[in-house]
Parts: C-alpha cells; sequence; structure tokens
C-alpha cells in the first residue's frame, strides 16, 4: 500500500515536470520533433505508474462510483469498440497525425480512474512543485517572447516573432503550439485564483505564478484560454463568495489577474482602471466587517459583468480580430474564416458524420477521412496557405467524428462533472481548472502534450485529500 501511495505522488510531481518544466524534444529537433516524444515520454510515465497499481488495485466498487467514473468506462469501451471497427486500425491504436490513438486514450482514462479512487498525500508539496514548473514554463515563455531562443527549441535564425510570418502555426515553451501552452497555462492559473480565493495569505506565493501566466496568456494572444480563464474567473463567486471579505478578495484578484491579461489589449485607462479598482477592493477589505451573506449581491454583479461583456462584443468595432468576430456572432453574421477557420473546419467536419455516426473510423484518424482543406491567404507570409484537416478544432466534435457519439457524449459528460463539482464546491479547486480546460477545450485540440492535465485534475478533485491546499468537502 505505501509504494501505491509513493507512486502516485512521484507519478504527479513527474506529469507536472512532463507538462511543463522539462524540455522533452528529441535532440536537434526541437519543435518538429516535440509531439512525438512527448508522445513517448507520456507513455514511458504512465504505463509504469499503472503497473504499480495493480499489486494493490482500488475496490471495485470505487473504480464505479459516480457519473464521472461511469462515464470514462464508457468512453473508454467505445474508443475501444470504434478502434475494433476501424478501417485503419493501425492509425486508430498506435495514433496518427496527432498521436492520440486508443493506446494514449487508454493510458488517459485508466489514470484518472486509478488517480480519482486514491488518497492524494502530499497535496502542498504537490501544489508546489506545480508552482514552480509554471514559473520554469512561464521564463522561458517570457524569453521567447522578448525575442530569444534558448534550448533552441526554434530552428536556427528563428524565433517567436516569425510565427505566421516565416512559418505557419505559433509555437512557444515546452508544451509546443501556442494553444497547447495556453491550454496548460490557463488551467494552471485557474487553480492558482482559486487557490488565492479560498485560501487568502496563506497561498499567498501562488500570486506570483498567477500572474506571470495571465501575462504570458496575454502576450501570446490565444483566444480560446484567454477566455476561458476569464469565465473560471467570472464563475468563481458561486461557489466561493459568501461573506463580504471574500467578495473584496475575489474583486482583488480579478481586477488584478484581468490587468496581467489584458495587458496589450487594453488603453492606458483601461490598465488604471483595473489597478484602481484591484487597489480599492484591498482598502475595503480592511474596512468592511466579515459578518453577513453576500451570495445575491456576488450572483448579481457576476450577472452584470457576463452581460457587460456581451455587451461590450456586442458593439465593438476596434482592432482586434476575435472581439470582432464574437460581436458578428452575437449579430447574427457567420463566416467560414472566423476563428482563423474553425467555422470552415466545423463545417467540413459535420459533413463527414453520416454514415459513420455511431463509432466513426476510429480514434485519431481525421487525417485519413480526405475532408477539403483549408486555405487562406496570409498577407504577413505573402502567400496562400493550404492546411490539411486533422483534428475538429473542438475536442468532443473531434471525439463525435473519430469514435462515435455514444464516446461523445461520454467525453461532454465529463466536462459536464467538471463544472457541476465546481458548482458543488466538492473538489472545487481542481474541478474548477479543469473546467477551464474543458472550455477552451471547444475550441481547441486534444493531444499528449497537454491533455493529461485536464484528467489529472479531474481525478484530484474525485480523489480524498486531491483539493490542494486545504481539505475538500469530502474530509469534512
Amino acid at each position: 500500500m505505501r509504494l501505491q501511495r509513493y507512486a502516485v505522488s512521484g507519478y504527479l510531481a513527474a506529469m507536472c515536470a512532463f507538462l511543463l518544466a522539462a524540455p522533452y524534444f528529441a535532440p536537434g529537433g526541437g519543435y518538429t520533433m516535440i509531439t512525438a516524444c512527448k508522445a513517448a515520454v507520456y507513455a514511458g510515465l504512465t504505463l509504469p505508474f499503472l503497473l504499480l497499481s495493480l499489486p494493490a488495485p482500488p475496490p471495485l466498487r470505487d473504480l464505479f462510483r459516480g457519473p464521472a467514473r461511469l462515464l470514462a468506462w464508457g468512453m473508454l469501451f467505445f474508443c475501444l469498440l470504434s478502434a475494433l471497427c476501424s478501417p485503419w486500425k493501425g492509425a486508430a491504436f498506435a495514433g496518427g497525425s496527432r498521436r492520440e490513438g486508443f493506446f494514449h486514450l487508454a493510458l488517459y482514462l485508466l489514470s484518472f480512474l486509478l488517480l480519482s479512487c486514491r488518497e492524494i498525500r502530499h497535496r502542498r508539496a504537490l501544489t508546489a512543485v506545480f508552482a514552480c514548473a509554471v514559473l520554469l514554463l512561464d521564463g522561458l515563455c517570457l524569453l521567447q517572447l522578448a525575442g530569444r531562443n534558448p534550448l533552441g527549441l526554434y530552428p536556427p535564425g528563428m524565433r517567436w516573432a516569425d510565427a505566421n510570418v516565416r512559418y505557419a502555426g505559433a509555437y512557444l515553451g515546452t508544451v509546443g503550439n501556442a494553444a497547447f501552452t495556453g491550454a496548460v497555462l490557463s488551467s494552471a492559473a485557474a487553480l492558482f485564483f482559486l487557490c488565492l480565493l479560498r485560501e487568502g495569505s496563506a497561498a499567498l506565493p501562488l500570486l506570483l505564478p498567477l500572474l506571470l501566466s495571465a501575462g504570458v496568456l496575454g502576450a501570446m494572444d490565444v483566444t480560446a484560454p484567454l477566455l476561458a480563464l476569464l469565465a473560471v474567473m467570472l464563475l468563481a463567486p458561486v461557489p466561493f463568495v459568501h461573506r463580504p471579505d471574500q467578495l473584496c478578495r475575489w474583486a482583488f484578484l480579478a481586477a488584478l489577474t484581468a490587468a496581467a491579461l489584458l495587458w496589450g489589449l487594453l488603453p492606458a485607462a483601461g490598465r488604471l482602471g483595473l489597478l484602481l479598482a484591484a487597489w480599492a477592493a484591498a482598502a475595503a477589505r480592511r474596512v468592511l466587517r466579515p459578518e453577513g451573506d453576500v451570495r445575491v449581491p456576488a450572483l448579481c454583479l457576476t450577472g452584470l459583468l457576463c452581460l457587460g461583456a456581451l455587451a461590450a462584443a456586442f458593439f465593438y468595432r476596434g482592432w482586434y480580430t476575435p472581439l470582432r468576430e464574437a460581436g458578428a456572432l452575437l449579430r447574427g453574421r457567420v463566416t467560414e474564416e472566423m476563428g482563423s477557420g474553425r467555422v470552415y473546419i466545423w463545417k467540413q467536419v459535420l459533413s463527414a458524420l453520416p454514415g459513420r455516426l455511431w463509432l466513426g473510423t476510429g480514434p485519431d484518424t481525421l487525417a485519413l477521412r480526405g475532408l477539403p482543406p483549408y486555405s487562406f491567404d496570409s498577407p504577413t507570409m505573402g502567400k496562400t496557405v493550404t492546411l490539411s484537416i486533422d483534428a475538429a478544432h473542438c475536442e468532443v466534435l473531434h471525439t463525435l467524428v473519430c469514435c462515435g457519439l455514444p464516446a461523445a457524449a461520454c467525453h461532454l459528460g465529463l466536462f459536464l462533472c467538471a463544472a457541476l463539482r465546481f458548482f458543488r464546491r466538492r473538489g472545487a479547486l481542481c474541478a474548477g481548472a479543469a473546467l477551464c480546460y474543458g472550455i477552451q477545450a471547444l475550441f481547441g485540440i486534444s493531444m499528449c502534450v497537454s491533455a493529461p492535465l485536464f484528467w489529472i485534475l479531474l481525478a484530484l478533485s474525485l480523489a480524498k485529500g486531491g483539493d490542494p491546499p486545504g481539505d475538500t468537502d469530502e474530509q469534512k
């Protein structure tokens, strides 16, 4: 039993390094080899953990307790059935262009099931390791954003500024594509934000990785992770704000994080306004009495902020493309170029559903379906760029087209489980971070360079003692 406890702690610490801190890439390969190498390293870390769990497995009733675990078993079963019925069984099991075949999906789901049934020890230490890993990743990203090329991840002579200028795409940090880096950093920032909101000064060291991660997210300008973090921040009062001092703490953290996140997008007056709001919230917390119930005012404030955000998008006519496109969507105007071509990609993926709706063509086989590629004129590159469609740019839609409707329903259900646990305050810290990942995943791609973080966070939200740094409601 002790071996299993050490295996859990060691595996979680190793995954911190894998996802964030360690530069896993083939020597001399840089970003061109990072996905293949990380796929191998992830399997090399997860398989031993699963094997070490075999001598003392969790009770069978625990493995099937609760909707999240049942949905995970369902997704595992339907993905296996899809792979067995696939016309491209090799790619379906081993992985195709995204290296996320049934083998890696099974590692995600089985590690989730085992972790969710264990008691997580050394929670504060694991949180500290995670925060240090995030700081290392933030530091590397800041150097790259400043024009440097530490670790030689970019090809010789290229830098971050050459993204979508000298090459198609954008790469940052040790995760790879900037969208994956954004998924990891937004989920980490959501966890730190919620820890600070609940624990206050006891979690004060987490303020540095929170603000650095928010600053990097704003500077890299990847929309989905940025919006996901803002959404979790706006929703945080529902489970966490009951008293006036908690409302002031939320206002302080939200204003400060939003300032770091939106620094490059806001005019000077907007930046100053957010900083003044943070100062006012900190000052009010010293004056207000801690007694009293402010849940209703907090919910009203959250609703007003959401309505204000929608109104701002509706009437926006400025230079920021994602906000202009959001306003166009609210006014009912949809074009295939929206979302960097996501509307076109979703349209083509949906057209491929008839005939394979229930089981798809197997995990990670979308590239083999022969969908019409996405082409666009790039003014910065001075040419027409053509990209093949090997991912749906929506994780649930990708599961639907590759593994079928039942597997996609289970996948969506797991995102909803994260949301429910967040709002019910049971494992809310890790569930909130998993929810942040799930929101951006509706516009993103699942790959082993970032996806394991969602499964680990969701598992920790269910595990005993898995909600850092305080106790879960289940323990109370």
